[in-house]
């Protein structure tokens, strides 16, 4: 992934010494303040002083810890991916095929973002809408490492004969947008049945990956 940790204030100035447990808490309740605001008010709205109101502090408290709305912006962005990643890493992990760890991937994605909807919409925001040059290069680079990952798995699952024969980037990038659509369609449908709709979609792509069957071999008719 990519790296794009921002030391605070302090260490920009001068200073080298590892944060403190309340400058690393602080940090946290701020990245969670602005993942609200992204997700509630969008992009634009997410600026230092709306995002300390959110968090009940001083609009100052924000710019001693991120110097810019890039720097703080670029820390949310990691700190939803990492959470993510480390959730479907351990649910995929000890898959025994590779349709079940596309399965596996696919249902446990649609539980995390049903239990972090807020997360993912601020996620969604920052991959969409973000206007600073840093941060849209940023999610760019996120989202070509995740293609390349599900790239990576179809490709490898068709080398074992256990998935069948379909253009590798196209189904990556399909099975992308529809992991990303599900975010905004839990938010305007609340009373969604999540597993019925991780099942659903594990289905889908089940089906879409599958060895075909190979054909009958035609009968001959009896002379």
């Amino acid at each position: 992934m990519v790296e794009t940790h921002v030391p605070p204030a302090s260490a920009r100035r001068g200073s080298e010494r590892t944060p403190s447990f309340i400058e690393q808490a602080r940090r946290r309740q701020i990245v969670d303040a602005a993942i609200a605001v992204l997700a509630e008010s969008g992009y634009a709205a997410a600026t230092f002083a709306r995002i300390a109101e959110r968090a009940g502090i001083s609009p100052s408290l924000i710019s001693y810890h991120f110097e810019r709305k890039q720097d703080l912006l670029a820390e949310v962005l990691d700190a939803v991916i990492a959470v993510m990643d480390a959730t479907l890493t351990a649910d995929v992990e000890g898959a025994t095929s590779y349709p079940i760890a596309l399965r596996r991937l696919i249902e446990s994605s649609v539980r995390f973002f049903a239990s972090r909807t807020p997360a993912l919409l601020a996620l969604e925001q920052l991959f969409g809408q973000a206007l600073d040059p840093a941060v849209a290069a940023a999610a760019a680079r996120h989202r070509e490492a995740t293609l390349r990952e599900l790239e990576d798995v179809f490709v490898a699952g068709q080398g074992e004969k256990e998935l069948g024969d379909f253009a590798a980037r196209p189904m990556a990038v399909t099975l992308q947008a529809a992991l990303e659509a599900v975010p905004t369609e839990l938010r305007n449908r609340p009373d969604t049945d999540v597993e019925a709709y991780a099942t659903a979609l594990a289905d889908i792509f089940e089906a879409a990956t599958a060895p075909r069957p190979a054909a009958a071999p035609a009968v001959r008719p009896i002379a």
